[in-house]
């Protein structure tokens, strides 16, 4: 009798494994189709769907039958009374997941792909309501299920599946309009953008009034102003190319700071965007290696490109995925060059990349009097920060003496961001709320004395420079104080109150020079108005496919009148310009 109830035992696991299994398979569905819809540019089709499908649900469904099989083995028939349970609950989930998807990744996705997400998701919620309303039923009323309750719920999970790769259609990709004319050459007034990482006017303006922040505060009197509409998910890539290109992330291509390839899913494609929180993890558990975002992944011209193609030449010094460069400007030196990676591809013209390296400095380089402005027992990140920053500044200065030809300059400094995201809590809570305990005004104090720095280097670039020109002082996004418990443990904690960068804090603008308004607060300024702006401001036309404006409001009446806007189709077909050096 024994041998024969461990017999039916053994074989009842194999009975219930479909049961036990589907959660996990429909599941994986779900997230494997998420992955189109989030990247409309991969191939769809039955193939790379079911690998898309095999990748998430064999692993999930692994997963569900090794956590249900030992709870529905100890009684007949648990598993198949289980499962509608499990179908509803996991529809419910894959609903949550692409409603939150599409909240989320609103600014990432095309309008139209974004729309067929919410349609998903709302299919899947009726369908996830219906399921749980049937297991309700049986349930209360102590039924077993019938033949056509069964074959119900088998239809919904089905269609479910079915509702996802019939919502998932294609994109065609546009044809990009021809640009009808050639420009006429013309004096035009320099252009210097700075970008630093995380600046914010609740830091700038109360420094600036208190007399710590000279230029600002001249920036503040003689141009216009304004905190930087920024988007949100805060993915630094992404948002810095919309400010270069005027265009939202789902435009320019740039959606993350990493590449994951997805050749299991059709030769040669790309995930330039994963689902949020898991996928990243997932993809590099199955062994794929991301690789870092560059100029390959945007898929439109920034405005150093447009320029340069226009024959206004530029140079870019650290901006977020300028590399590889095409060789079109004076010269490049993209992020990972000084993250270290001193390549050809990361640095031009090629007589430069050795010798950039000599402005380099090590936390042991950086003058005394520097460090001692920020205080005593300045932290190591701190240091390692401001020696990254130091080398770009340097370099610009030396390269503002070499290249005088160059008319357009955009340099970016990201080392506030890790003095923000450590301290600005703390300066906060000191600035605005009156705490005196001397950790807070000691971290407060790290903070200023970095903005300090920063104004004392844009007021020496500004003086290196004469004649009609525009400064430019950018951030992409800013900084919040934390709230509610990450607040309490803060405080707690005996450590300084960090700041934090989700929910899409404001960035800055600073315009300041030719046709620029003086003493002007400029509203209603978006990270996507940059380019178009800064276009108008060197008199050229404004292209129809950019997703910004140009700030008007923010120029002199007498501009204005001089200067009415224009507008070309396109930027994107203007042809290459050779490779500065190449023989004619």
């Amino acid at each position: 009798m024994a041998a024969d109830t461990t017999g039916g035992s053994d074989r009842r696991w194999i009975r219930d494994l479909p049961f036990n299994a589907a959660p996990g398979l429909l599941l994986g569905s779900y997230f494997g189709g998420l992955i189109f819809f989030l990247n409309p540019a991969l191939a769809f089709g039955e193939g790379p769907f079911l690998r898309g499908v095999l990748l998430y649900g064999g692993a999930l469904g692994a997963l569900t039958a090794a956590l249900l099989t030992p709870w529905t083995q100890r009684r007949e028939g648990r598993a198949r009374r289980l499962a509608p349970w499990s179908i509803s609950a996991v529809l419910a989930l894959g609903a949550t997941v692409y409603w939150i998807h599409a909240s989320f990744y609103s600014f990432f996705v095309p309008p139209g792909m974004n729309t067929r997400l919410i349609k998903a998701a709302a299919w899947l919620t009726l369908f996830a309501l219906i399921t749980f309303y049937t297991a309700l039923l049986h349930s209360l009323q102590g039924r077993p299920y019938s033949w056509r309750s069964a074959l119900l719920v088998a239809f919904l999970a089905l269609a479910s599946v079915y509702v996802l790769i019939e919502r998932r259609e294609a994109f065609e990709p546009k044809a990009q309009a021809a640009l009808p004319s050639a420009l006429e050459p013309e004096p035009r007034p320099l252009l210097m953008v700075v970008g630093i990482e995380s600046a914010t006017l609740d830091a700038i303006l109360p420094l600036a009034g208190q007399g710590q922040l000279p230029f600002f505060a001249q920036l503040i009197e003689r141009g216009a102003h304004g905190r930087l509409g920024t988007l949100s998910p805060t993915y630094p890539d992404a948002l810095w190319s919309s400010v270069a290109t005027g265009k939202l992330p789902y435009k320019h291509g740039v959606l993350g700071s990493q590449v994951f390839p997805a050749g299991f899913l059709s030769p040669g494609s790309a995930l330039r965007l994963v689902p949020a929180g898991f996928g990243g993890p997932v993809l590099r558990m199955a062994g794929f290696k991301p690789w870092q975002a560059d100029t390959r992944t945007r898929d439109v011209l920034a405005i150093w490109e447009v320029l340069a193609r226009l024959g206004v030449d530029a140079g870019v010094i650290g901006w977020p995925v300028c590399h590889p460069g095409t060789g079109e400007l004076e010269f490049a030196f993209s992020e990972s060059y000084f993250d270290g990676n001193f390549i050809a591809a990361n640095a031009r013209p090629s007589e430069l990349v050795e010798r950039a390296i000599l402005f380099r400095l090590s936390t042991a380089e950086i003058d005394t009097g520097v460090v001692e402005q920020l205080g005593l027992e300045v932290p190591h990140d701190v240091l390692r920060m401001l020696a990254g920053d130091l080398w770009r500044e340097s370099l610009t200065t030396f390269l503002l003496d070499q290249k005088r030809g160059v008319r357009a300059w955009f340099l970016m400094l990201p080392g506030l961001t890790e003095v923000s995201a450590r301290y600005f809590g703390s300066y906060s809570a000191v600035q605005f709320e009156g705490d005196q305990a001397p950790l807070h005004n000691q971290s407060a104090q790290f903070l200023v004395s970095y903005y300090r720095h920063l104004d004392a280097f844009l007021a020496e670039l500004w003086q290196r420079t004469s004649g009609p020109r525009i400064l430019a002082v950018v951030s992409s996004f800013g900084v919040d104080t934390p709230t509610g418990v990450r607040r309490l443990l803060g405080n707690l904690s005996g450590k300084p109150i960090e700041g934090r960068f989700g929910g899409a804090p404001d960035g800055v603008i600073f315009l300041s020079g030719e046709g620029i308004r003086e003493g002007f607060l400029l509203e209603g300024a978006q990270v996507i108005d940059v380019m178009p702006t800064l276009l108008y401001g060197l008199r050229l036309p404004i292209a129809g496919d950019l997703d910004g404006r140009v700030l008007t409001w923010g120029f002199e009446a007498s501009f204005l009148a001089r200067n009415p806007l224009t507008f070309v189709p396109s930027y994107e077909t203007l042809a290459a310009r050779a490779p500065l050096g190449a023989e004619e």
